[in-house]
């Protein structure tokens, strides 16, 4: 399972990608996310859309898990509410890859149902930081009071 997990991240390497639901937006989103993966990955065309998104989304947690440390991370989480907000950028390596970074934003709504998640794949760390940092820009924007370490 590793070396199919590794062989998709090195086919979605230097994009960015996203998936959501409960929301309006969510069966285009998730539809294009499909597509995408699709295109890249030939091998994944056969499966359903559900299953596509599945290995993708079982891919990135397996090297968030076994192939990254994270550099850094915040989260808002407001106290008594079901919701979370969180973005990480890690720094990854395997063997058949190289180094790469991987950035990661979720959002979930436990009330609505609606969730968000999004990641970028690159091997390059400016890139990987900016859109780390340009999250919890627009949550100081907001006035969103988060933790980061």
């Amino acid at each position: 399972m590793e070396m199919k997990f590794v062989n998709i991240i090195k086919r979605l390497m230097s994009g960015s990608y996203e998936t959501m639901t409960g929301h309006p937006d969510a069966p285009k989103r998730f539809e294009e996310f499909v597509k995408e993966i699709r295109e890249k990955i030939p091998e994944l065309a056969g499966k359903d859309d559900w299953e596509v998104e599945d290995t993708v989304l079982e891919a990135i947690d397996f090297a968030r898990h076994k192939l990254c440390k994270p550099i850094r991370t915040a989260e808002y989480a407001p106290t008594g509410i079901n919701y979370y907000e969180g973005v990480a950028v890690y720094s990854c390596y395997h063997p058949s890859v190289g180094n790469f970074y991987l950035t990661v934003q979720e959002e979930e709504d436990g009330d609505t149902g609606y969730g968000f998640f999004g990641f970028t794949l690159t091997r390059d760390k400016r890139e990987a930081m900016r859109l780390y940092k340009s999250v919890v820009k627009e949550w100081k924007e907001r006035g969103i009071k988060y933790e980061e370490w």
